[in-house]
Order: C-alpha cells, then sequence, then structure tokens
C-alpha cells in the first residue's frame, strides 16, 4: 500500500513541475517582449537620428533666405527700414527722456519713460 506521505511528496512535484513549465515559458514570452521592444527603441531612435538631419537641413538660414525671397517676397532687412521709439509711439516717448518724469497721453494715463521707473524703484526700497 502506497503512504500518505508519498502520495503528498508526489503531488508536491507534478505541481512544482508545472508551475516551473508554466513560468519557464512566461519568461520566454516575456523575453522575446523585451527583445522586441529593443528593436522598436532602436528604430525610433534611427528614425528620430534621421528627422534632426533632416530638421538642420530644412532649417538652414541660406535657404530658408532663398524660400522666403522666393516665396514671401522678403529681402534683408535694411538701416533705413529700423525706427525707434519716438517714431512709432511719439505720444508715449518723451523726446527728453532723461529729463522727463512723466508723460501723459490721450486717456488721462501717465506714462514714465523707463529709466525714470528704474530710478523710482530703486528709491523706494
Amino acid at each position: 500500500m502506497i503512504r500518505p506521505t508519498t502520495i503528498l511528496i508526489t503531488l508536491l512535484a507534478v505541481s512544482l513541475s508545472l508551475t516551473l513549465f508554466v513560468v519557464k515559458y512566461q519568461v520566454q514570452d516575456m523575453e522575446a517582449e523585451l527583445v522586441q521592444y529593443n528593436r522598436t527603441i532602436t528604430e525610433d531612435r534611427q528614425a528620430i537620428h534621421v528627422l534632426k538631419a533632416e530638421w538642420s537641413h530644412l532649417n538652414q538660414p541660406s535657404r530658408l533666405r532663398q524660400l522666403a525671397e522666393r516665396y514671401l517676397g522678403m529681402a534683408a532687412v535694411e538701416p533705413a527700414q529700423v525706427g525707434t521709439a519716438i517714431e512709432f509711439f511719439p505720444k508715449l516717448v518723451p523726446m527728453d527722456a532723461l529729463s522727463a518724469s512723466a508723460v501723459t497721453i490721450e486717456d488721462g494715463q501717465s506714462v514714465m519713460p523707463l529709466t525714470a521707473q528704474i530710478g523710482a524703484g530703486e528709491s523706494k526700497q
């Protein structure tokens, strides 16, 4: 007759064998998945490298200048096109910004030049 301890040990060995069998194949599946992820990462890195090369080619200043001239009719800025703040905002900027403390504009607001604002901020502290 078979003893109960023999049956128990046999059942334990069978259950451990089945568990190891299942875990082995799960690990193999996970390793295959890891290999696939590593391939995908490598392909993505190569694609990023290619995209960076394309981006630097497309953003070359000489190329952009040619395209702007050809399709947008734009040209380089000439010194005569550059203005001053007084030309653009004659009511907001006083002629003598260093001596003026504030300027009043049409709607009654008082505007101080930047130099006066900086001086006022330092004296209050």
